[in-house]
């Protein structure tokens, strides 16, 4: 055998573990899916390579490269070709680069690649470069991806009329990160070279508040506040500011921000507030805006106010003979005439159609509140009131009453001076009584033929529905003896007596398809169905014995938190006579078997009473009520069932 020298036997044991450390390399670079290269610079200004990574035939899909690159350059999409000559020019001029271009492989696929080399000038002057090519396809997809869903955020975020914003908070302070387009929008524009803050447009007063929610940052809790900014364009904006915080994984805290200019919802807000207080036609207070500040001030105990109810006599002739415009402009200059009498601190409310209340301040003996009763009588019957040019001779009438004693509550002020009004009327109109008419509602009045009218009338109703006036009769003595219950003056008694057998007679107005429908009603037919309480007030209305029941009729379906019907109305602003209609109405048609629902217990209904207190019935009228009903209601519906 021939031994090789020891010279030549280390020559090429490493050349050996050069091919090994080869082949190692070009595993890893195969791992790594990069393709690397060695070149150098032919005189000639082109590049020959002189080590190919295996890599390439990945990215030639399946093509086998060359030293001459000539199936790379084969490769290469037309639409990048100058870009990877340039790329080339400046490799050979010694110059580090990169570029990003395509390659059509063997097997179809267009794939996205980068070429990044550097270049060493070898000591013989030779250029060699060393390069590495990275298939980007996918890393270029998920940047179009991500461009593109940046632009469409970008869209919406410019759509928008909100402001967003990001914070980056730390000890020292926040820094403004993230800016949405919309901030100008917000300030009225942007003067040149204006580099103001944002707190240098708040308004003065709620800087202060500002400042304090903004130390609240570095806790991490969301913030939320309303504050003003004066614009550069001189225009005072509200804007309503929520910030949302997050902390990133290194622990910085961040806090995502939206500011929305909510001036106009402010100013439409406030516009409905004072619709709530304030009637539209005469701008005296609503009939719910007058019983706040009547319960209110009463709450006080003073002792040292007066109401006065005053009605428009014979308005009706007015709006008859001459139409509702008229009528509507007898009703401004009445109250703009009666508001002028009264002091500072007087509240007129507009308690009905015709009908007005007064709560007058500084009362401390009856000849001063006929004194000021007066007062306003005059104001009114002075002069004509020229109403759309036609003249109108109007009068009210007035009943009044002091707070003291136990009538200091609304409700029983309001009757009392009910009936001091009655008298004015009866006495011939025109003047003021603070005596109550004794006959209002008594046994040897017109309470028989009262009755037989209202019994007659709930009857036609009845028929109407295919039933009797069973039920009216029940709601009407059911109502009179929670009335009783609850202590309330005898006329009072007499509404909500009348109120029971009258409260469904608007059902007349009703059409037999909706009255005898065995389902559910629809949206239209139910709409039509909730004007039977107007039309029953109406109706009521037009018999002078009966008129007196109206409101018990009208406001029978209004719930004490306001989410009744036809007007809205709540707590102590409706009516305590419908409001002890409401609750007797209910409890007879939840005992009674109805096509639409089988009966329930007395106790059940008594039940869905008591659930009902407070939302849709007044509690002390449904106390009352369960009281009045006895043993079997005031237990529970199971206790109830066990007993059957």
């Amino acid at each position: 055998m021939r031994r090789l020298s020891p010279a030549r036997g280390a020559r090429a044991a490493a050349e050996a573990r050069l091919a090994e450390v080869r082949d190692r390399f070009s595993s890893l670079l195969d791992i790594l899916g990069e393709h690397v290269y060695l070149a150098i610079v032919l005189p000639g200004g082109g590049i020959h390579e002189t080590f190919q990574g295996p890599g390439a035939e990945r990215l030639l899909g399946g093509a086998e490269a060359d030293a001459e690159m000539a199936n790379w350059e084969a490769a290469l999409h037309p639409d990048d070709r100058l870009a990877y000559e340039a790329f080339n020019r400046r490799l050979s001029q010694g110059e580090r680069a990169e570029v990003e271009y395509r390659l059509r492989g063997a097997d179809g696929v267009t794939r996205w690649v980068h070429d990044r080399a550097a270049p060493r000038r070898r000591d013989d002057g030779v250029i060699e470069i060393s390069g590495i090519v990275s298939d980007v396809t996918e890393r270029r997809r998920m940047r179009a991806e991500l461009a593109e869903a940046h632009a469409a955020i970008s869209r919406v975020v410019e759509a928008m009329d909100d402001h967003l914003f990001t914070l980056r908070v730390d000890d020292d302070g926040y820094e403004v990160v993230y800016r949405g387009p919309n901030r100008e929008a917000l300030l009225g524009g942007r003067l040149p070279g204006d580099d103001r803050s944002w707190t240098d447009f708040l308004h003065p007063d709620d800087l202060p508040r500002w400042r304090a929610l903004a130390e609240h940052l570095p806790l991490g809790r969301p913030i939320e506040l309303e504050y003003r900014l004066r614009g550069v364009d001189g225009v005072e904006r509200i804007v309503h500011e929520r910030l949302r915080p997050r902390r990133e994984p290194d622990g910085t805290l961040l806090y995502d921000g939206v500011s929305r200019d909510v001036t106009e919802t402010r100013r439409l807000e406030d516009e409905l507030r004072r619709s709530a207080r304030v009637d539209a036609l005469t701008g005296a207070a609503t009939r719910g805006h007058f019983a706040e500040v009547a319960d209110l001030r009463l709450a006080g105990g003073s002792g040292t106010h007066g109401l006065v109810l005053l009605d428009a006599d014979l308005f009706k002739q007015v709006n008859d003979g001459y139409g509702h415009a008229v009528g509507d402009a007898v009703l401004v200059e009445l109250a703009r005439r009666v508001r002028a009498a009264l002091k500072p601190n007087d509240c007129l409310g507009r308690w009905g159609g015709e009908e007005f209340a007064v709560l007058l301040e500084d009362i401390t003996s009856g000849a001063e509140l006929e004194r000021r009763a007066e007062r306003l009588r005059v104001a009114v019957a002075e002069r004509p009131i020229d109403a759309d040019g036609v003249l109108i001779a109007q009068t009210i009438s007035l009943g009044a009453v002091r707070a003291s004693g136990g009538r200091d509550s609304l409700d029983a002020l309001v009757e009392a001076a009910d009936r001091c009004l009655y008298a004015a009327k009866r006495g011939g109109r025109n003047r003021v009584s603070l005596v109550a008419d004794a006959g209002v509602g008594t046994a040897g009045g017109a309470e028989p033929e009262g009755i037989g009218m209202a019994r007659a009338l709930a009857y036609a109703a009845a028929l109407r529905e295919e039933e009797t006036e069973a039920h009216a009769a029940e709601v009407s003595l059911l109502a009179t003896l929670v009335a009783e219950r609850l202590g309330l003056p005898d006329a009072c008694v007499w509404r909500c007596r009348l109120g029971g057998w009258l409260h469904d007679v608007g059902k007349a107005a009703i059409p037999d398809s909706i009255l005898a429908k065995p389902g559910a009603l629809d949206p239209a037919e139910w709409e039509l169905m909730r004007t039977h309480p107007a039309a029953g007030a109406d109706i009521v209305s037009r018999f002078a014995q009966l008129r007196e029941a109206a409101a018990a009729v009208r406001h029978h379906h209004e719930h004490h938190d306001g989410a009744g019907y036809p007007d809205g109305l709540a707590g102590a602003a409706i009516p305590i006579e419908a409001r002890i209609v409401a609750a007797a109405d209910a409890y007879s048609a939840m005992t009674a078997t109805r096509p639409y629902s089988p009966a329930r217990s007395p106790a059940e209904a008594a039940d869905e009473l008591r659930r009902s207190a407070g939302t849709q019935f007044d509690p002390e009228v449904v106390t009352a009520l369960i009281d009045i009903l006895g043993p079997l209601a005031r237990g529970s519906s199971r206790a109830a069932t066990r007993a059957r």
